[in-house]
């Protein structure tokens, strides 16, 4: 009762209370109350074609400066970077000069940094505008942004995108031919990302390399070590370029006669004396200096070759067919080991020319580590098998050539006849023939040795008496192997009672048939090497040297000659008289009278080379002309 009491009482109490009377309550019409958001904002911009610009500025189809443009190289639509790359090469096409003085620095990282683009076109043209830049640029302009260029290759080789790296051996085109001293003297930074192009580390507890295959690319594995390995040479044959060039000027400097006037005895130091300032360019000798430091050394490319042959080998022992039921007359290859084998050969040559220029400074014999680590398995992969025969594979090869050149079918002939193997063969016989010139004992050469070196006599012997003109292309080839056979490897040969006397008479033929005027020309150089060499006595002994040496005066007879083998002429004269005594006597009245009309190559002062070949007779009656 209680409880209810008290409710009553409350409701009583709340309807006492004054009431305030309320208005009814109104809607918005429907659709009223939602907030509209259907506006858009537009930013004003001002047209690029109304901006202000100076009138010397250069400007692009679109007026857009070089700032506007290589800003855009980095704007996230890849169709805004293609189109600011295409503006920036025509630019560059027109006006190169005038802007790579002002913004060089700013021009060379931003288009280096496209060469990561993940877009291929636009990577592809960057590269022809890096072209473009580094063409008419000097090598002191390039030196303080050889790090922005090496870092921008090394990034492009290693990269995880296989397109990229696969774009990253046009960049080292590029820089070969544009700026190959950056690549030179930073080839230790460069060279180890090739092993890491084509092959991967064993684990820790395996030392060496193991090659590894590509994927999800268009290339083959074969085909991507052949363009790895093709720029791997080219690198190489800058190095070896770049040595010869510091022997060069380490010999001029050498060299250099200073004279010093007899009448000074004293410098008076403490007194005040008229004296000359002589200025030292500290950053030529500096970079002269620095240069092999920086660039490969000795100790650099033996680590480096090491990795590196196993690999070749690798390489090659995957293409090479097996000989098991198969003659070795008849030994085929594809086109891809074909062109294998080409980098392979001239990636080995380029390794002994290194070697040869760097054993004088090389405290390692160099030369014996590399014969006595690696000789026996380049003769078991490879060398075995020489010599490698015609392909039939050619035939494809050919026919693809003719009809893209659309030869006449009378040039037809000559291409099927040419020999595909013949500068691969010569190359490896080389190789072969520079580890038998290396000595590391007194001790005669094995029985399997003998029989290779006198497979390489017949082969070169019969390749020099049927030689034609369109074997010329591989002339380079023949005359490295004719160098390394008489002035490096014959000492060594005659003492294993390997006869070279066939050898030599048919290049003194050649040196003297009219009708092959190139292969008469690269001869004869080799030839003059050998008679200039004192210590090959072997070779001066032959019938066939002494034959030629008389033969010589017989040139000065021709209605031209070259500076070159008048100077030759006159050293064969000194060492050899007695042999060439007879020859000048019978031609004296002739040569005297030739000299005055003779076309001389290559001189320059023609008045003293007509005086050199007169005073040749001053060994006969000691006359000299003035």
């Amino acid at each position: 009762m209680g409880k209810g009491h008290k409710h009553l009482k409350r409701l009583k109490s709340e309807k006492a209370k004054v009431k305030l009377k309320t208005k009814k309550e109104k809607h918005l019409p429907k659709g009223l109350n939602v907030t509209d958001t259907s506006f858009k904002v537009k930013k004003i911009i001002i047209r690029e074609q109304l901006k202000q610009h100076d009138d010397t500025e250069i400007l692009s189809k679109r007026k857009l400066n070089i700032k506007d443009l290589l800003s855009r190289l980095q704007h996230h639509n890849t169709t805004v970077r293609q189109s600011a790359v295409r503006e920036l090469k025509e630019i560059l096409s027109e006006h190169s000069t005038s802007l790579l003085s002002s913004q060089f620095g700013s021009l060379l990282q931003g288009i280096c940094a496209l060469i990561l683009d993940k877009e291929r076109a636009i990577r592809r043209d960057s590269l022809k505008i890096l072209g473009l830049i580094l063409g008419p640029v000097s090598n002191d302009q390039l030196n303080p942004y050889c790090d922005v260029l090496i870092s921008y290759l090394r990034c492009a080789m290693t990269h995880i995108d296989p397109y990229i790296k696969e774009d990253a051996l046009l960049f080292l085109d590029v820089l070969v031919k544009n700026c190959s001293h950056v690549l030179v003297r930073n080839s230790y930074k460069v060279i180890p990302n090739f092993l890491d192009m084509i092959s991967k580390l064993h684990s820790e507890t395996k030392p060496g390399r193991q090659l590894v295959t590509t994927l999800n690319t268009k290339n083959t594995d074969v085909k991507w070590r052949i363009k790895v390995l093709e720029r791997l040479a080219t690198m190489l044959s800058s190095i070896v370029g770049f040595f010869k060039s510091q022997q060069v000027v380490a010999l001029q400097e050498s060299g250099r006669v200073v004279h010093v006037n007899e009448t000074t005895g004293y410098i008076p130091i403490y007194a005040v004396a008229s004296s000359q300032n002589c200025e030292i360019d500290f950053e030529q000798t500096e970079l002269r200096e620095n240069a092999s430091e920086k660039s490969l050394d000795a100790d650099g490319l033996m680590k480096y070759v090491e990795s590196l042959m196993p690999l070749i080998f690798d390489s090659w022992i995957e293409v090479c067919p097996d000989e098991k039921g198969v003659n070795d007359s008849a030994l085929l290859l594809s086109m891809e080991a074909l062109e294998l084998l080409k980098s392979i050969v001239e990636i080995l040559q380029l390794i002994i020319e290194c070697i040869d220029v760097l054993y004088v400074d090389c405290d390692v014999n160099i030369k014996h580590w590399f014969k006595s680590n690696f000789e026996g398995p380049y003769v078991k992969n490879l060398f075995s098998k020489f010599p490698y025969n015609k392909l039939t594979a050619a035939g494809n090869f050919l026919s693809t050539i003719k009809s893209t050149n659309r030869k006449r079918q009378q040039d037809f002939s000559l291409s099927e006849s040419f020999d595909i193997c013949l500068g691969y063969n010569l190359g490896l016989s080389q190789i072969y023939v520079w580890f038998t010139s290396v000595k590391v004992d007194d001790r005669f050469m094995s029985k399997p040795n003998r029989n290779y070196c006198s497979s390489i006599i017949n082969y070169l012997n019969e390749k020099l008496e049927n030689w034609s003109s369109i074997n010329d292309i591989v002339l380079p080839q023949l005359t490295k192997l004719l160098r390394t056979l008489f002035l490096k490897a014959s000492k060594v040969w005659y003492k294993n009672r390997l006869d070279l006397s066939e050898t030599l008479q048919l290049v003194v033929n050649a040196c003297c048939n009219q009708s092959k005027k190139e292969m008469q020309l690269q001869l004869f150089s080799v030839i003059s090497d050998v008679m200039l060499d004192h210590t090959l006595q072997e070779l001066h002994r032959e019938n066939a040297f002494k034959e030629f040496i008389s033969t010589l005066p017989n040139l000065l007879l021709k209605p031209r000659i070259h500076e070159n083998t008048i100077q030759i002429i006159n050293k064969i004269v000194l060492r050899y008289k007695d042999w060439i005594r007879k020859e000048l006597v019978v031609n004296h009245d002739s040569i005297i009278e030739n000299a005055k009309k003779i076309e001389i190559i290559g001189a320059q002062d023609e008045q003293l080379s007509r005086l050199m070949i007169c005073n040749l007779f001053y060994f006969l009656d000691t006359q000299i002309f003035y």
